[in-house]
């Protein structure tokens, strides 16, 4: 709803705008769940490298993650098990991090509680919509859910199917901005 405040603020030409950086109140994970044997399970990947903006006039969310950058926290594998997952996250087969070390979204449209936009995810973009609300001045959380084939990625499989990931993804974030 405040979100809506700040559209309706720089409609009378009120404009804010910020910057969004790593810190320790901003996080963007990545969440991917597994099917067969270990349904219920999810690899839980965050994105601690990233830049972006956001303003109010025009209504706009530009976002660039490091995805070389990724980090698995995958509480119910051992560490081991964990760097073996990150390496093929981060491989040719899926995010393919060497050939495309960036994943963007830059909005298309706001209203109300979503943001649309076109994200890029190995150099294929698509459209996504993100839902969001703010939870303080400059500050929000929200999350999107898209599938891995729209980018060029197959989901996982592993002992005949018995193992694997769904083919949707969710993205999850809480961002607070800064004024330049």
């Amino acid at each position: 709803m405040r979100f809506l405040g700040l559209v309706l603020l720089a409609s009378l030409g009120f404009a804010a705008e910020w910057k969004l950086a790593p810190s320790t109140a901003n996080t963007v994970d990545l969440y991917v769940e597994k099917t067969g044997f270990l349904s219920g399970k999810k690899h839980w990947f965050r994105f601690p490298q990233f830049t972006g903006s956001f303003s109010t006039d025009p209504a706009k969310v530009e976002l660039r993650f490091d995805v070389k950058a990724m980090q698995c926290f995958d509480t119910w594998l051992s560490e081991k098990d964990q760097k073996k997952v990150l390496e093929y996250a981060l491989g040719k087969e899926t995010l393919d991090a060497a050939q495309y070390p960036t994943v963007t979204f830059v909005s298309t449209a706001v209203a109300g509680g979503s943001v649309t936009g076109n994200l890029t995810i190995r150099g294929i973009s698509k459209p996504v919509t993100v839902t969001m609300k703010q939870t303080g001045e400059g500050s929000y959380e929200g999350s999107a859910v898209f599938k891995m084939t729209d980018f060029g990625i197959k989901p996982a499989k592993a002992a005949l199917g018995a193992i694997g990931t769904k083919d949707e993804m969710t993205l999850q974030f809480r961002l607070t901005g800064t004024r330049p």
